[in-house]
């Protein structure tokens, strides 16, 4: 009961400031006001400043005018907000996110079709260390190969997500200490930037090459996943949603028979980053949103050949 009264104080008190407890602007509005004020404070209640007030209403009307937009576009505030986070981000990574940037390329939906990559064919932690030179790989952006940090860096995003393990598993066993490193750099030269792991997915059953296998790939992951939680980066599980019941990469998602992928498996990208996304800035997907590439096309440059027929600005524009 003494908590409703307190309550109920409160308001009126908020009310009474608001309107000026007289007047507005008259000496004897202000006096009251702050008279009112003091006593609320000897009281023990909790009056919200009037700054906080202002901003509630800010904040109300932006979500008002939101609701407003998702309804004429057919959509949800969550799918707006959603798009808004993407729009300030960007995907880096080797041919797989190559074969995703061509499928959002390709799409009706024009979130995807705006979404920011930096990815290359034969991309790995390790030479993203290289220097830039006639043997190294750098995704282009302006025109130019540079290290992605500088390339994230001038394009100003403020959420990076990491693809890489398929070219780096059969080199010395130093992948995690480079993925740290790649990152220390992106962190260095964009303060406060957010990082978010995507695992490694697999390999078609029994399709691995050497170290490049379905064990190690699981062990990879593990152990990315375990440093995402030490550092405070984001991990997502894309393995797990394309892999068969044997755990491994889901034929109908496989493309050449190995590890790139099809359509139907950058539907399940696109769902699980949106779903993803969602949870972290406190809008839940509460429906799958995969939107599909065009019939009967598959996305290209999906083989590790190097031949990444890179976007200069790092967008899905050509």
């Amino acid at each position: 009961m003494r908590k409703n009264i307190s309550m109920i104080l409160a308001a009126g008190l908020c009310m009474a400031i608001l309107m000026g407890a007289g007047t507005p602007g008259t000496t004897e509005g202000r006096r009251n006001g702050s008279a009112q004020l003091r006593g609320s404070e000897a009281a023990g209640v909790n009056v919200p400043g009037i700054a906080q007030v202002a901003e509630e209403k800010r904040l109300e009307e932006e979500e008002r005018k939101l609701e407003e937009e998702a309804a004429a576009a057919g959509r949800t505030v969550a799918d707006l907000k959603i798009d808004a986070y993407f729009a300030d981000s960007v995907i880096v990574g080797d041919s797989i996110v190559l074969g995703y940037r061509n499928y959002c390329m390709k799409s009706a939906d024009a979130a995807l079709k705006s979404m920011r990559f930096l990815a290359a064919g034969s991309f790995s932690v390790h030479n993203a260390l290289w220097p830039v030179d006639e043997k190294s790989v750098h995704p282009l952006y302006k025109g130019k190969q540079q290290p992605v940090w500088e390339s994230i860096s001038m394009m100003g995003a403020k959420s990076v997500f990491l693809f890489f393990g398929m070219n780096d598993l059969g080199e010395d066993d130093d992948t995690c200490k480079c993925y740290q490193e790649v990152i220390g750099h992106i962190q260095e030269l964009n303060p406060g930037v957010d990082i978010h792991i995507i695992s490694m997915t697999y390999t078609l059953k029994g399709q691995g090459k050497k170290r490049l296998n379905n064990d190690n790939i699981r062990a990879f992951n593990e152990e990315m996943k375990a440093l995402a939680e030490a550092n405070g980066w984001g991990f997502i599980d894309m393995a797990t949603p394309l892999a068969d019941g044997d755990g491994d990469l889901a034929p109908e998602y496989c493309s050449d028979g190995f590890v790139h992928q099809t359509a139907a498996a950058y539907e399940i990208w696109t769902d699980v980053l949106r779903r993803y996304v969602g949870e972290k800035i406190g809008y839940p997907v509460l429906e799958a949103e995969t939107p599909n590439a065009q019939a009967g096309e598959q996305p290209d440059g999906t083989q590790e050949t190097g031949e990444t027929q890179e976007v200069e600005d790092g967008t899905n524009e050509e």
